[in-house]
């Protein structure tokens, strides 16, 4: 929420307003809510002081955004210039003691001809999505000056700025972010020197206050691009834009042939803000986002999320198609921009070196498992069904199987189709670059009845038409 005002002292009635409606609309408790409104009218009464004092034609911008377990209140203007405070200077002025004692990061940013920022987090009891605090990122990114651009170094992140990284995340999300590994600085760091994390790091005057990374699949070619964050005092100024180019970069330079993300269906905008980068739709995993809390701290159920990928090797794809999935894999790949070739059988099993027939890969956080197979024959249709009867007996919520589309022969493939849907299974999508760099035909299990399978919202006529498919799809005997 932002509200203009003029700088005058009458204008903070309007300020006093809109956090009153803000906290209502928000569900704030009473205490947090009082709270709040002292911080924003004291932040905001000094602003007009400091930056304006005798002067009634000054603006100043008012903004107020959910963070996880808190409220962080931004206020922006172009007044008289301040010394800068907080993030690691000393000098905060002894007349915002009182607000630095209830606040978190209390701080003015100078960004010159862009103006000044004072900025601070007030808790706040209750919990907003991860993912709207993650677009408001990318939404401040677009049409953002580049006039401070050279004050901002992006670099390969060094052991020394790990703990940083955790930090800034705490900052934007508490301990909320989708990646609970990058709050143990000590696994980053292992991360990075194996070779698998290819973090990147935004400092500015020799404070980390961006990240982005690359994060390269244990046995496949693709990577997974994120762990996106910027501080909120420094959104708006190219930051985000520069580490993505940054990591694409890393990417190409490590030889992955496609990276891919995986965008929330809550809302349009994470999903418009990959497209506008180049990445494209290609399968929507239902109940891959697991269970959380609403405002009121009511449980919510597991949802849907759209992988999508950008891919950096635009080779032809050796693949076989399934009689069954055959039209829908094909849509797939003309949205990704992709040709298909008959793949070379006995150079694709050689490629799969010691890998297991079928073998199942599960994620405990998320309650979710990935059943991967390679080969058929006797040994993989019967690995197949162990993995498939492990998920259910772990009482995974939901599962996915892919089929290797480059191993398996059109005929195998339909076959194995017909003994996954007999569990259950039906179509999710495709998956590039997968276990030997292989690309995937992706099914998809729902074994719990607490997914939400109405409000899923999707941005393209592509992803839109993905679902109808997979829902026409869907086997009988699975939850309704």
């Amino acid at each position: 929420m932002r509200i203009s005002i003029g700088s005058e002292a009458s204008e903070l009635v309007l300020v006093d307003g809109v956090v009153e409606r803000f906290s209502l609309a928000r569900g704030l408790e009473t205490a947090d809510a009082e709270r709040l409104g002292k911080v924003v009218h004291k932040l905001a009464a000094w602003i007009i002081e400091r930056a304006y004092p005798g002067d009634p034609t000054g603006e100043l911008v008012v903004q107020l955004e959910l963070a996880e377990g808190s409220v962080r209140c931004t206020i922006e203007d172009w007044g008289e210039p301040i010394t800068a405070f907080g993030g690691g200077l000393d000098g905060t002025p002894p007349e915002l003691a009182e607000i630095e004692a209830i606040t978190h990061d209390l701080r003015l940013v100078n960004l010159g001809r862009e103006g000044k920022r004072l900025s601070a987090a007030v808790e706040a009891k209750g919990v907003v999505p991860e993912e709207l605090v993650a677009f408001a990122q990318f939404a401040r990114e677009s049409g953002e000056s580049e006039a401070t651009a050279d004050q901002v170094e992006i670099h390969d992140t060094k052991l020394s700025d790990v703990e940083a990284v955790s930090r800034l995340l705490y900052t934007n999300y508490g301990l909320g972010y989708g990646h609970p590994n990058f709050y143990q600085p000590r696994w980053v760091e292992a991360e990075i020197e194996a070779g698998r994390l290819h973090s990147t790091v935004a400092v500015l005057a020799g404070e980390v206050v961006g990240h982005h990374a690359l994060v390269l699949e244990k046995s496949g070619e693709a990577g997974e691009t994120g762990i996106a964050v910027v501080h909120p005092a420094y959104r708006g100024l190219g930051i985000f834009n520069r580490l993505f180019e940054r990591t694409i970069e890393r990417a190409r330079v490590a030889e992955v042939e496609a990276v891919y993300a995986r965008a929330v269906t809550a809302h349009p905008y994470s999903q418009r803000a990959e497209h506008s980068r180049g990445y494209r739709e290609s399968a929507l995993m239902l109940g891959s986002v697991p269970q959380g809390k609403d405002e009121s701290g009511q449980p919510t159920p597991r949802a849907a999320s759209l992988l999508t990928f950008l891919p950096l090797d635009l080779s032809p794809r050796p693949v076989s198609f399934p009689e069954r999935y055959g039209e829908p894999l094909r849509a797939a790949y003309s949205n990704l921009e992709l040709e298909t070739v008959a793949p070379e059988l006995e150079q694709a099993l050689e490629q799969l070196g010691e890998r297991p027939s079928a073998a199942i890969e599960r994620d405990e956080q998320r309650r979710s498992s990935v059943i991967t197979v390679s080969r058929w024959g006797e040994e993989g249709r019967s690995q197949m069904v162990d993995a498939v009867r492990s998920a259910v007996h772990h009482h995974d919520d939901v599962a996915y199987c892919d089929l290797d589309l480059e191993t398996l022969t059109a005929e195998e493939l339909d076959e194995a189709i017909d003994q996954l849907r007999e569990f259950d299974f039906f179509y999710c999508g495709l998956a590039l670059c997968a276990s030997a760099g292989h690309d995937h035909l992706r099914l998809q299990s729902l074994m719990s009845d607490d997914v939400e399978l109405e409000a899923i919202v999707l941005d393209s006529d592509y992803a839109q038409g993905l679902r109808e498919t997979i829902f026409a799809d869907r086997a009988p005997a699975s939850p309704a």
